[in-house]
């Protein structure tokens, strides 16, 4: 047989040692510390329940303590942890009656160096500038799509370039 070396004679002799460890607590100290179960008795359950009774009523519901609960279960008109664009799609998926917006046909760019220019609807527009079709304005212009703004809702708009 091939000789073991240190390492593998010192994981052999914890290993013994555990064996040993589990053997002594399944057989010899385990039926020995067994727990006993505590029966609670029902005048004591009796007395508890007596007790919480007791200390609840002692506490009475005041005025201000009703006007609390009835605040905080109406209905919040606008939650105050929204920001400002989360509370716009809020509105704007809530609303069905509202008049679809205008028709906006990004139909061409224009780079001149110094400018980048959109053509919308068949006018030619650089960012910043508001659009024909009011309350609207155009607040980025890319090669591919533009950005616009409603000025009344503060909504904001991409429109992909249709060639």
């Amino acid at each position: 047989m091939k000789k073991l070396n240190k390492r593998q004679i010192i994981i052999l002799a914890v290993a013994g040692v555990l064996v040993l460890y589990a053997a002594y607590e399944l057989l010899l100290a385990g039926p020995s510390n067994k727990k006993t179960q505590l029966v609670a008795s029902t005048s004591d359950n009796a007395s508890f329940a007596d007790a919480l009774r007791s200390d609840i009523m002692s506490n009475k519901i005041t005025a201000a303590d009703t006007y609390v609960a009835e605040i905080a279960e109406t209905q919040w008109g606008k939650n105050p942890f929204w920001d400002a664009t989360s509370y716009r799609e809020f509105v704007g998926k809530g609303a069905t009656n509202v008049k679809a917006g205008p028709s906006i046909v990004y139909s061409g760019y224009v780079d001149t160096g110094q400018k980048k220019m959109a053509i919308i609807n068949g006018w030619e527009y650089e960012a910043g500038q508001p659009l024909d079709v009011e309350g609207y304005l155009l607040k980025k212009v890319t090669p591919s799509r533009v950005l616009i703004v409603n000025r009344t809702t503060g909504g904001e708009t991409y429109v992909t370039i249709q060639e």
